[in-house]
């Protein structure tokens, strides 16, 4: 049975784990949206021994690049944009991509624009570039989309192509309304995921999630699901933590995933990814 968990408890493994899973932002990534130097060096050291660990954000591309830093993106698979592209890095392999065809995107961007006409939409792409309502200017764009004039193109312009995501906000209040109204009208060909106290919205096709592309990357090396240690703080993780064998809360986690971990870490802000690792890999229990 799994339980909330509000102090730091950690698993105490009898073998390694097959593979280690983890979010970015509110996991990984700090407040400052930094890879601590501990958590990087965590992370080496399952490299080192062979454990595949897997970036699992619903991040583009562009950004992971820019915040993550090359030796760790080119080390790590990563599955991106919450399932809609996975990219296997030796030990594992394989590519991914999982799209919204052009016309069912623009029947959901009318249809959130109908109830939030001042929503700020952005369509991913494969690549690095995205569609936009709400252009940005050069400053804004590096520092919040991790992008450059080039990368931005209208909404028309990137229809034209095959989306991955749908992301949906800059309201800066509750948008669950939208969520329920946009999952109930297509719900058979997206899922909606809100983030950031519901505030945000990710969309993607139905079969675009972190659990189905990760499934898919250890699938190249035969490792199953219940072998994972998977890391999470937030809505977009719950499929995934509940999907792996042992799953670990970080302590700034939403309720909805501390109620559906095994296990808790100290917060984002205090290396809870490496503290956890550690204890891992020297499989020692928690004094």
């Amino acid at each position: 049975m799994k339980h909330n968990r509000n102090t730091v408890n950690l698993p105490l493994l009898h073998q390694r784990p097959d593979a280690i899973a983890i979010d970015l932002d509110g996991t990984l990534f700090n407040s400052q949206t930094q890879i601590s130097r501990r958590n990087s060096k965590a992370i080496e050291k399952c490299l080192a021994q062979g454990i595949p660990v897997i970036i699992a954000t619903s991040r583009p591309a562009r950004s992971v690049h820019r915040l993550v830093g090359a030796e760790l993106e080119k080390r790590c698979s990563l599955v991106l944009q919450n399932g809609a592209i996975g990219i296997g890095a030796l030990p594992l392999a394989g590519r991914i991509k999982e799209i919204i065809p052009s016309a069912l995107t623009r029947d959901i961007i009318k249809a959130i624009l109908q109830m939030e006409p001042e929503m700020r939409i952005t369509i991913e792409l494969e690549g690095y570039s995205f569609g936009t309502n709400r252009p940005r200017n050069p400053d804004e764009l590096w520092a919040i989309n991790s992008a450059t004039p080039d990368m931005q193109l209208s909404i028309e312009e990137a229809l034209t192509q095959e989306a991955t995501k749908i992301a949906g906000g800059g309201l800066n209040r509750n948008i669950s309304h939208v969520a329920d109204e946009i999952s109930q009208r297509f719900n058979d060909a997206i899922s909606v995921v809100p983030a950031n106290d519901m505030t945000f919205l990710n969309i993607t096709s139905k079969t675009a999630t972190k659990t189905n592309t990760l499934r898919k990357l250890l699938h190249s090396q035969n490792i199953s699901l219940d072998n994972v240690v998977a890391f999470g703080d937030d809505i977009p993780d719950v499929d995934m933590l509940k999907a792996c064998g042992i799953s670990i809360a970080v302590a700034n986690a939403v309720p909805e995933v501390k109620a559906i971990t095994t296990y808790c870490t100290a917060s984002n802000d205090e290396d809870g990814v490496a503290i956890a690792l550690e204890k891992i890999l020297l499989q020692k229990p928690l004094p």
